[in-house]
């Protein structure tokens, strides 16, 4: 989908793929360039100057949007045509923002973030980096996010919540309290998962 976003713009040139293995898929129409541990050789002979990160695990993502930028490079941002965005929303460097998406008045969202799918994010909310917002997500107004928190597809964050950083959020959730760091909530309500044996 990020590739799709890519082609559609008209200020830059979408020159290949990389991937952990160097294979792609026929159907992306862009040539593959080899493996991630080629990309400073790639971005030599193909004179790159930003990578866009499509990884949906939020640790990995970060750690691969660091090593782009460290080495001088730029992390692409991308906002679908079909994203609806306010005027207010500030939308850090690299984020991804996919068909359907709704971020709306006085939201923030920090660097490397992907709200996908017809996810929605209501005002104020304050979102840390490298977040993932799955698709059919819906999140109310003044809700803090912590870094490398995933909400899982369908889940409902209700208005004025903080999730912590590295917060799990399971699939079809209703989260009605906070949550602190590291915690992996399900449920309706959403309730901490127990340990497993």
């Amino acid at each position: 989908m990020c590739l799709e976003i890519l082609l559609k713009r008209t200020d830059l040139t979408v020159v290949g793929a990389v991937s952990s293995d160097g294979v792609g898929r026929d159907s992306l129409g862009v040539p593959m360039l080899g493996t991630d541990r080629d990309r400073a050789d790639i971005t030599q002979r193909e004179q790159i100057d930003a990578f866009c990160v499509a990884i949906g695990d939020n640790r990995v993502r970060q750690e691969i949007s660091s090593d782009i930028t460290d080495s001088g490079l730029l992390t692409a941002t991308l906002v679908s045509n079909e994203a609806v965005v306010s005027d207010t929303a500030v939308i850090g460097e690299g984020c991804q923002l996919m068909p359907g998406s709704v971020v709306t008045a006085a939201t923030s969202l920090g660097e490397g973030t992907i709200v996908n799918t017809n996810a929605s994010i209501d005002h104020d909310g304050r979102i840390g980096r490298f977040v993932h917002v799955a698709p059919g997500v819906a999140i109310g107004g003044d809700v803090t996010i912590g870094d490398r928190t995933f909400v899982g597809i369908g889940a409902r964050v209700l208005p004025g919540v903080t999730l912590g950083s590295d917060v799990i959020i399971g699939a079809g959730a209703v989260v009605l309290h906070d949550v602190p760091d590291g915690v992996t909530v399900v449920g309706v309500p959403a309730r901490p998962q127990p340990d497993r044996p």
